[in-house]
């Protein structure tokens, strides 16, 4: 949406994009996202960014942590990236796909 074919951000849409990434969960999901080429599912990455935000391992997490981002994931920070193109995500299979779009905003993370 915001994002051309060259990679390049365009008029009104470049606020939008830079409101999207002010958020510090909306960036770890951005360089997580980054080191992926395929879909992801909505319980991986919010073990991902639940670790990344709590800074202890996979293994450390507790259910609970994980059950509270992925909703946050789900209500606020994956529709806002995709309505910037930085993702696409399918709210209702729960799949992340990275897009063309994750690499403009891999520049300002």
């Amino acid at each position: 949406m915001g994002v051309t074919q060259d990679d390049t951000l365009t008029g009104q849409s470049i606020d939008n994009y830079f409101a999207a990434l002010s958020d510090a969960t909306r960036r770890a999901v951005v360089s997580i996202l980054t080191g992926e080429d395929r879909p992801v599912t909505l319980s991986s990455l919010a073990r991902w960014v639940t670790a990344e935000r709590e800074g202890v391992s996979l293994d450390e997490l507790t259910d609970w942590d994980v059950e509270r981002v992925a909703v946050e994931l789900h209500h606020n920070h994956l529709p806002t990236l995709d309505a910037v193109g930085i993702l696409e995500y399918c709210s209702e299979n729960h799949h992340v796909v990275p897009t063309e779009g994750l690499k403009t905003a891999e520049r300002f993370v």
